[in-house]
């Protein structure tokens, strides 16, 4: 990342997170396996304070005349062009937006005195300079001077006059990269306005907040094992058990849980054991049972928006509605993929193989191939981008290995920051398949010689191209380390095509089709170079006498079969670049497959936006307000770009 802080680094200048680019790679995947194994052997959500507070702002206004308005963003802190442009929307005081489709129709929503957050805050992976740059300045840069909120200063003498703003939020799996320190830094038990001078009074990753008209908002936290733990399990039943009087959950109450991730994207049950359902699944039929309406799931994690509804629930009489909201900065997912697309249902059936009493109850909400007519089904009600555009934007990906996205030009870059930010982009990932070309046709190549001649081989420019083809199978297996290197390619294609949520048979097969295109590709581009520089009287086996006057054979051989790997490796970034990014534009584009592995790619900025909730007696009116192209920012004082509109709007009523 910029080493570079502070206004001088515009949001233009702040470059969206390259997935390919090597060293992020490297970095998430060091720090997600470090972070899983410190969160197996020590929970850190066990060393929070037993006792839930619930934030209380049950006494606020909140009628027709003076509604209770809150804020709901999820998955920023990524690109600078889109974090800023949604950080200047959601902070503005009063915004104004179209509910109509020609603009005409004009709306203008208050800012919300609580922005609840769902986590993903800061990408690639969490730190304090992360979060810095990626989060905190541009928010700090984007509030708007008239804001109503002042600003929480613990150590004044006397508390400012007027309301202030309120933050909660929860971490998703980058947030916990660090173990959530950086995390706790600003949110847990560190009330003193560090960020944007907002009150954050909670003591856990995970939070209860008791809102006016018998509204609940519940914040969970799955860490890296997907699922609560048993403190926060407790905590919540606690609640639950708490009563009125005891400011609890009770009979008749309207409970909003956010999670981080939308687990109903997955298959019913999540992937829970025969006979123990997660603890998530046990806290919503014990909120069930107390008498309490669950009528929202949301959650972030997936750069898209999604909403289904129940509208009539068997056991409520209510509908429920299950969202998906993470278009807050970071680059876009598709929305035609089957993880949106697929039925989901609603399932209460008890745990027909648990032991004890209290793994008998669970509720499960998730996607199923087959619809059961006997169970609660919800509806697709809006898609964000809409779906044939998503599938459009797939096919980007044909020449999404080469994408760079220059900070600057390169003329003011200087030719050291240049070189870094090609490393740093997708080109990155294109030159290391050029390294690994390069390799495999090495590693592949040795037996092509005339000491090889009793096993059929010979050298690869005298062979017609259908026989050194099949030489080069043989080969792979002739040498070990050819073997080795070869098995890896395989099963890092299949480790590329195991994202997804297709059958395993299908992901198995369209990998290893994907790996044995590369191996092919190597083979032919080194059978092309070998013919080129035979043709060119640089081949490694009898070379020409005139060549031979001023360097030896034996040096000859060697400068040819260098020159020979050094092309391939060339043509391989390339032609590999290519290869790899028409796979993920076919598997996403035709197949609807790998929608995280093919949109990472793309660093898309547009179609983002965040939730505005207006909570009266009447209930709680929700307003998807969107944006559905970011431009390029080249300053923190540019005005807020037009265009701002009300993607989706729908009511959850008392």
């Amino acid at each position: 990342m910029s080493t570079t802080f502070g206004t001088q680094e515009t949001p233009r200048h702040r470059r969206p997170v390259a997935w390919y680019s090597p060293p992020v790679l490297w970095q998430a995947g060091r720090e997600l396996l470090q972070s899983a194994s410190f969160q197996r052997n020590l929970d850190r959500r066990e060393t929070f304070s037993p006792v839930l507070q619930p934030l209380d702002f049950s006494q606020r206004s909140a009628s027709r005349e003076e509604p209770f308005w809150f804020d709901f963003l999820s998955d920023t802190g990524d690109g600078g062009n889109a974090s800023f442009t949604v950080a200047q929307a959601l902070l503005k005081r009063e915004l104004e937006v179209s509910t109509g489709a020609g603009h005409e129709d004009r709306l203008t929503l208050p800012e919300g005195e609580l922005l609840v957050l769902g986590g993903d805050l800061a990408y690639p992976t969490a730190s304090p300079e992360e979060y810095q740059y990626r989060f905190i300045e541009p928010f700090a840069l984007a509030r708007d001077p008239q804001s109503r909120f002042v600003r929480h200063d613990p150590e004044a003498a006397a508390t400012a006059q007027g309301p202030h703003k309120f933050i909660a939020g929860i971490p998703q799996n980058h947030d916990w990269f660090d173990s959530a320190s950086t995390f706790c830094r600003y949110f847990v038990n560190y009330d003193k306005g560090a960020v944007n001078g907002a009150r954050t009074p909670q003591r856990q990753t995970w939070f209860a907040a008791r809102l006016p008209q018998g509204f609940w908002l519940l914040g969970l936290d799955f860490a890296l094992v997907g699922d609560i733990d048993r403190q926060q399990l407790e905590a919540f039943t606690a609640l639950l058990q708490a009563g009125r009087d005891g400011g609890g959950i009770c009979a008749g109450d309207d409970v909003m849980l956010l999670y981080p991730e939308p687990f109903w994207t997955r298959p019913l049950g999540d992937g829970a054991s025969a006979g123990y359902p997660k603890r998530y699944q046990r806290l919503e039929a014990a909120i069930e049972a107390a008498g309490a309406r669950i009528r929202l799931r949301l959650a972030g994690d997936l750069h898209h928006y999604a909403r289904e509804t129940l509208a009539c629930d068997p056991l409520t009489q209510h509908d429920s509605h299950l969202v998906t909201c993470g278009v807050g900065g970071a680059f876009a997912h598709p929305t035609h993929c089957q993880d949106v697309q697929a039925p989901k249902v609603l399932n209460r059936e008890p745990e027909p193989h648990a032991v004890s009493p209290d793994l008998q109850q669970r509720v499960r909400a998730g996607r199923v191939d087959i619809i059961d007519p006997t169970l609660p089904k919800f509806e697709p009600q809006a898609v964000w981008p809409h779906p044939a555009s998503s599938r459009r934007l797939a096919w980007a990906n044909l020449w999404a290995m080469f994408r760079i996205g220059f900070s600057r030009s390169p003329l003011k870059l200087g030719m050291s920051k240049t070189l870094d930010e090609i490393w740093n982009s997708n080109v990155g990932f294109a030159l290391c398949l050029g390294v690994i070309y390069g390799l495999n046709a090495y590693v592949n190549s040795g037996v092509f010689q005339a000491s090889f001649a009793q096993d059929g081989f010979a050298p690869m420019a005298t062979l017609p191209f259908g026989d050194a083809a099949v030489l080069w199978l043989k080969a792979m297996v002739f040498s070990p380390f050819a073997a080795f290197i070869n098995m890896g390619l395989l099963a890092g294609c299949v480790r590329i095509a195991w994202e997804g949520p297709g059958p395993q048979a299908w992901r198995l097969i369209s990998g290893l089709l994907h790996g044995m295109a590369h191996g092919f590709l190597i083979f032919a581009l080194y059978w092309l170079s070998c013919v080129g520089l035979q043709q060119a009287g640089l081949e490694a086996l009898g070379v020409k006498d005139t060549m031979g006057q001023w360097l030896p054979g034996p040096w000859l051989a060697t400068a040819a079969a260098l020159a020979t790997w050094v092309s391939v490796g060339l043509m391989g970034v390339l032609g590999g670049g290519l290869l790899f990014g028409a796979y993920l534009a076919l598997m996403c584009g035709a197949f609807a497959q790998l929608p995280n592995n093919a949109f990472g790619s793309l660093a898309i900025e547009d179609y983002k936006g965040f939730l505005r909730f207006k909570l009266t007696e009447a209930g709680l009116e929700v307003f998807l307000i969107g944006l559905d192209k970011v431009p390029a920012r080249p300053s923190f004082s540019d005005p807020l770009p037009t265009g701002w509109r009300v993607v989706d709007r729908f009511e959850i009523k008392k």
